[in-house]
């Protein structure tokens, strides 16, 4: 094999790796790419070390998607594209990884509040936040004796559960939207 083939087999590899990419932006990439590639060589790399500089192509074409990807998510800011994000570089961020343990804390926050609405619409003098002194009582859910303890929220539970879950969402937003920023700073 000679240089251009072996160039050429690497920049087809490339272009393999970035096909999900638009095709403008996948030419651009292929020939700024043969441009480094052929300055390497003209200022002295072998062929070999000129092409090992940028790595597996996959390697290098993954660098161009994450960044596509990150711009896509923030741009368009939909949760979904976000949450999408995080999640698949939790394995090799720290930052992505504890915003995913955050985001977990939230949606449990959020189930319980959903919880506690539907037990205090169908059992509402059971379901509360339970106090009491004698017993030494402080939790919130359900008890079996209500002459026990008193229901320091009351129907008052119902609004700072939809509170709890609205401030939960934006909380949850908050920590997406800081996350993939960070992960679009540090790529």
């Amino acid at each position: 094999m000679n240089g251009t083939t072996d160039i050429q087999s690497w920049l087809r590899r490339l272009k393999w790796a970035l096909d999900s990419m638009p095709s403008t932006e996948r030419d651009d990439i292929i020939a700024e790419t043969r441009t480094h590639i052929e300055e390497r060589i003209a200022k002295g790399q072998s062929l070999e070390e000129a092409i090992d500089a940028f790595g597996p192509p996959d390697v290098y074409a993954r660098r161009f998607l994450d960044e596509i990807e990150m711009s896509t998510a923030l741009g368009s800011q939909r949760t979904g594209a976000l949450l999408s994000v995080v999640i698949q570089r939790a394995h090799r961020n720290i930052s992505a990884a504890l915003s995913l343990v955050a985001l977990g804390c939230l949606v449990l926050t959020s189930s319980i509040a959903v919880i506690l609405v539907f037990l205090k619409i169908t059992d509402p003098i059971h379901t509360g936040l339970w106090f009491g002194r004698e017993r030494r009582i402080f939790f919130i859910g359900v008890i079996r004796d209500p002459g026990i303890a008193h229901d320091l929220l009351g129907n008052w539970l119902l609004p700072v559960a939809v509170l709890v879950l609205v401030l939960s969402w934006l909380l949850g937003r908050f920590v997406l939207l800081w996350s993939v920023r960070g992960l679009a700073r540090n790529s």
